[in-house]
């Protein structure tokens, strides 16, 4: 952008500088809760996806009860939200598309924001990300 606050081409109906904005001005990172490994087991009703089979094919399971409960008490995704790993390999994104499912605690977050930003917009963003060389942190 190099100190730029307009871009050379513009959309009609585009006028005004650009703003710099945090994502955290938008919203804040959410993530379901704990879930223990004694709450879990290799078949049952709701998919818990860990930080190893997220984006893949779940390998263990939490009960229906536990999962309505926690559904209802707790941060969880609502449909569209894009789901992001920050463990692991931090940065692998999951558009939310409503199912039921549990996600590891921490290592699987969300941005919960005030719908002024636009979910494609953020899935884009992750994705343009350069995430290399950030092992062994944390996303904030």
């Amino acid at each position: 952008m190099n100190n730029r606050k307009t871009p050379i081409i513009r959309f009609k109906g585009f006028t005004d500088d650009w703003e710099q904005r945090k994502l955290g001005d938008f919203g804040f990172v959410a993530m379901c809760k704990r879930i223990f490994k004694d709450q879990t087991s290799e078949n049952g009703d709701v998919p818990f996806y860990k930080i190893g089979t997220f984006g893949g094919e779940p390998d263990a399971y939490i009960s229906r009860r536990l999962f309505e409960e926690y559904k209802r008490m707790y941060a969880y995704p609502e449909k569209g939200d894009i789901l992001i790993s920050a463990s692991g390999s931090i940065g692998r994104t999951v558009e939310y598309m409503g199912e039921d499912a549990y996600y590891q605690d921490s290592n699987i977050v969300w941005l919960k924001h005030d719908k002024t930003i636009v979910n494609p917009f953020l899935k884009h963003l992750y994705e343009v990300i350069q995430w290399s060389g950030i092992e062994g942190s944390t996303i904030k």
